[in-house]
């Protein structure tokens, strides 16, 4: 299961994030050394692109400064030049968690000419292409006939859990399903329903999932992502001699029923 990763050291690094491009503006946030002025200067500039140069739309990246606590940051507008930490001086160590690539790892070690403001780092990362069903990893949100669901895979591409929108006039009016036993947060006061499903397939770049659930169609056959890894596109299970499509939009989060307890 992910795990959770701390961020509110990282809201002490980026303090001065908005002084970065004022000439002469200074900010006091070293915690390690109270009476060092900083410029506010970015450590790292990070730009992820794949081996055909187009730039990666977005991306978690979490770090860990000097064999400290992981620090999370997400780009999400494109990932060029992009400033992950300010003011932090040593030895960072990078992971990238990009929708549809493979995981990758980086380090760098960042210095300072003046004991105080580091000298920023320019890293691009090229990424691989993720060509198994863990390109499925996050949260998928659809508007169907049968109204609006919700379907969260782990970052390996199995199954967690769904949420069924508006489907009954008891709680909240959403239903939540938890698949093969995967625990999900769910709902106050609200049960969770249990649903065994096969696994998501993927052959080449087609995906199939069926996680029907409480009688109502979940999920996508003979799927196709699109170039950016946000839109999956398919047939809707169990009506595929219809030709009934169905449409799944990539979320930016996980939604916090279909989060880990």
């Amino acid at each position: 299961m992910p795990r959770s990763i701390p961020t509110r050291p990282f809201l002490i690094l980026l303090a001065c994030a908005p002084l970065a491009g004022m000439s002469g503006g200074t900010c006091n946030v070293d915690p390690t050394n109270p009476g060092c002025q900083t410029i506010g200067n970015a450590s790292v500039r990070l730009t992820l692109s794949d081996d055909l140069g187009i730039i990666a739309p977005q991306a978690t990246i979490v770090m860990q400064i000097n064999n400290g606590n992981p620090l999370a940051v997400k780009c999400e507008n494109g990932c060029e030049d992009f400033p992950i930490v300010f003011n932090a001086i040593g030895r960072i160590d990078i992971t990238v968690f990009a929708p549809g690539y493979e995981v990758a790892t980086r380090s760098v070690n960042v210095i300072s000419d003046d004991g105080c403001n580091p000298v920023t780092q320019t890293l691009i990362i090229v990424l691989e292409e993720d060509l198994t069903v863990a390109a499925l990893g996050g949260a998928w949100r659809a508007e169907t006939v049968f109204g609006r669901i919700d379907i969260r895979f782990d970052t390996d591409g199995s199954a967690i859990g769904a949420i069924l929108y508006d489907r009954s006039i008891a709680g909240d009016g959403n239903f939540y399903v938890s698949y093969n036993g995967n625990p999900i947060r769910g709902a106050n006061g609200q049960s969770i329903a249990q649903q065994n499903v096969a696994e998501p397939t993927r052959t080449g770049d087609v995906f199939d999932f069926n996680g029907q659930a409480l009688g109502v169609p979940v999920g996508f056959s003979s799927a196709q992502m699109s170039a950016d890894f946000s839109i999956l596109s398919g047939l809707q299970p169990g009506a595929e001699a219809q030709g009934i499509v169905v449409t799944y939009q990539r979320l930016g989060d996980i939604p916090l029923a279909l989060q880990d307890p």
